[in-house]
């Protein structure tokens, strides 16, 4: 029987040092029915030579340069519509895949329209490092709440179907693309977790994890509220919301909105202290007290931040 083609859509932008072993992670999956396209987004260094030496050698791989530059999340859309799979698995241009990582997804999705993995993490020299991007995570009963303030599927970890694309696009120009792809799937109760490490996931200067670990306390809180307001602002508007729900999705960017410039924002706490169990399912279970004394904290407003 003819395995069906999966695509494997990989994103570049000056990604010349780790580009070589990225890609020879991909070539040698144990699952071979595969295209692998490449969208450079106006790299300046290397790593156009370099793709095109390692396409050479095999044909699986297609390359395409952007005459101008379009940000990521537009050149990942682009690198969608190129494939032509019945499966789409997403790349980045630094990491290492586990050689079964396609063949194992493949056989986990079911009827899903899409199924995430975990990652191990890596550093510049490829050492291991101590934990993995998603710790004491147990996917279990969730709804689409639980990924309306916080994001816990990895794009570089995901496998998914044509369909999906149907629900997906298009991409919001702002904010996180597998933020975007993991609350329409699960908007939908489509998506499912493999708990397995199938990514080694390179921390380095440029990579967003390391770049969060480099600012303060108050920075990181202010860049972590706007985030979130870009993120539940794509929410609200997409096009498939119920309109109880668009309501809910409103009501809470208003909440979190009024954050910014106020001491305390009740609405905020409110909503935190109704649904906490639904927004942080994976945390402790709490009792009322201490839930609202939880809701009070989040809802603090950055008045109460020195600078």
């Amino acid at each position: 029987m003819t395995l069906p083609l999966i695509s494997v859509a990989l994103c570049t932008y000056n990604g010349e040092k780790y580009i070589e072993a990225q890609l020879n992670s991909l070539i040698h999956q144990t699952y071979k029915n595969l295209e692998i396209i490449i969208v450079d987004d106006g790299s300046t260094d290397d790593t156009a030579r370099l793709i095109q030496q390692m396409a050479a050698n095999d044909g699986r791989i297609k390359f395409y340069r952007n005459e101008q530059n379009l940000g990521f999340n537009q050149n990942f859309q682009k690198a969608i519509g190129l494939t032509t799979g019945e499966y789409i698995a997403i790349c980045d241009q630094d990491d290492i895949w586990a050689e079964n990582k396609i063949e194992i997804l493949h056989q986990h999705i079911g009827d899903n329209w899409l199924i995430f993995s975990n990652s191990s993490c890596i550093d510049e020299q490829d050492k291991t490092l101590e934990w993995n991007i998603l710790r004491d995570f147990n996917f279990g009963s969730r709804n689409y709440k639980s990924i309306l303030l916080h994001n816990w599927v990895t794009g570089h970890t995901t496998l998914f179907k044509r369909e999906f694309l149907d629900y997906l696009l298009p991409i919001p120009p702002y904010g996180y693309y597998d933020w975007w792809m993991g609350f329409v799937a699960l908007y939908h109760n489509k998506i499912t977790y493999l708990d397995q490490v199938l990514t080694r996931y390179r921390i380095h200067s440029a990579s967003v994890t390391q770049q969060e670990q480099n600012i303060t306390e108050k920075a990181y809180k202010l860049k972590w509220l706007e985030i979130v307001l870009t993120m539940v602002n794509n929410f609200r508007q997409y096009k498939n919301l119920a309109a109880a729900d668009q309501l809910y999705i409103n009501k809470l960017y208003r909440a979190l909105a009024s954050k910014k410039h106020s001491l305390i924002s009740f609405p905020l706490l409110s909503i935190i202290n109704r649904d906490y169990h639904n927004f942080f399912p994976d945390s402790k279970q709490r009792k009322p007290l201490s839930r609202l004394n939880f809701a009070f904290k989040f809802a603090k407003g950055f008045k109460f931040l020195k600078p």
